[in-house]
């Protein structure tokens, strides 16, 4: 996962949700998972406190980072 933008500087990626699936060839699975505010917020040094930026944020799904699925979604404000 990864936040496009937001008010501090946030790693390149973040492992998330992270579920291993065994899949036979030629077999598919369905797999859910949630991100949730703990998933999506960070610790900001500057103000002392958790925060979630309304932001975009990029999800891959793969065997590895460099993954070609992916699905975006954006936080907005309350």
């Amino acid at each position: 996962m990864r936040q496009l933008h937001g008010t501090s500087s946030r790693p390149v990626r973040e492992l998330k949700g992270f579920r291993r699936v065994s899949i036979e060839a030629g077999a598919t699975a369905h797999v859910d998972f949630s991100l949730g505010r703990p998933e999506l917020q960070y610790w900001n040094a500057a103000v002392r406190d958790w925060v979630l930026d309304a932001a975009p944020f990029q999800v891959g799904i793969g065997g590895d980072s460099t993954t070609p699925l992916s699905a975006g979604f954006t936080v907005t404000a309350k």
